[in-house]
């Protein structure tokens, strides 16, 4: 009898150590039906954002283990910089990402991402702000469409931008950083517009030149434009001063130069 109660404790230990161990390993279906009810509004934010992609879901941030650190895991500056290499370049190189750098190992990452928790923000302290997963919210077009007026949702990102730098700094700082670094970008913006029109006079005058013209505007707008925008949004120098305003200059001069092989056009009949 003795053996017999045994071998059924054992098997029922056996069994809640598999129930256990299968209830550690998420699957992403699981996901969303479960915090659909716990957390409706986050739910909410993350089907708004830009990582409600096919190619993503929440595994792909908090990990597979549902064992009390899946948000700790998600607030992990590796989290985000397994993918965004360009963006982790220019934060890592600013002095926020210098001192969370430095002191990764003793930051408590358990705590909420909110005012007094962490002495530098990481990614997730920004942009996911107080566990606001409508991440890019905040994010401006990094080329908007000319003649567009502002909207109510530019109000929005513009508020949404500042709220996570206001837990350290005071108001007017953020308000003169962040005019200063929209003139910044706004120069850029003023540099691209310009090569296009360049360019626009070189589709006029000969297909191969125009390609080649194409080509380095592209670049020119996809990253040493967007590497000012990081460089203004991360407080970044190199991004702002080396690898942004000096490359488009050096992209407009070389689109300006193609333009210079060709003799002009004769007006005369």
């Amino acid at each position: 009898m003795k053996r017999l109660v045994g071998s059924i404790v054992i098997g029922l230990v056996c069994m809640v150590g598999c129930v256990t161990a299968m209830a550690v390993e998420v699957d992403a279906s699981d996901c969303l039906p479960c915090h659909r009810e716990r957390n409706p509004g986050l739910v909410a934010d993350w089907e708004k954002s830009r990582h409600n992609l096919p190619d993503l879901d929440c595994r792909s941030c908090h990990g597979t283990k549902h064992d009390g650190t899946m948000a700790v895991q998600a607030r992990r500056n590796a989290a985000c910089t397994a993918c965004h290499v360009q963006e982790s370049s220019s934060y890592t190189l600013s002095k926020h990402g210098v001192i969370a750098t430095l002191e990764a190992g003793r930051m408590d990452f358990a705590q909420p991402l909110r005012e007094g928790n962490f002495r530098a923000p990481t990614c997730a302290y920004c942009h996911l702000h107080s566990g606001n997963h409508n991440i890019g919210a905040e994010v401006f077009p990094l080329l908007p469409r000319e003649g567009c007026q502002a909207t109510p949702e530019d109000a929005l990102r513009t508020e949404a931008r500042a709220l996570p730098c206001r837990d350290c700094h005071s108001p007017r700082f953020v308000e003169t950083w962040f005019l200063s670094g929209d003139k910044m970008l706004e120069i850029g913006r003023m540099k691209v517009r310009e090569a296009k029109a360049v360019v626009q006079q070189i589709e006029q005058l000969d297909a191969d030149s125009a390609k080649k013209a194409r080509t380095i505007q592209q670049r020119m707008t996809d990253d040493h434009l967007r590497n000012v925008r990081l460089g203004v949004g991360h407080q970044s120098p190199d991004d702002q001063w080396w690898h942004g305003h000096p490359a488009l200059d050096g992209d407009l001069l070389r689109i300006k130069s193609i333009l210079g092989g060709h003799p002009a056009k004769s007006t005369e009949p």
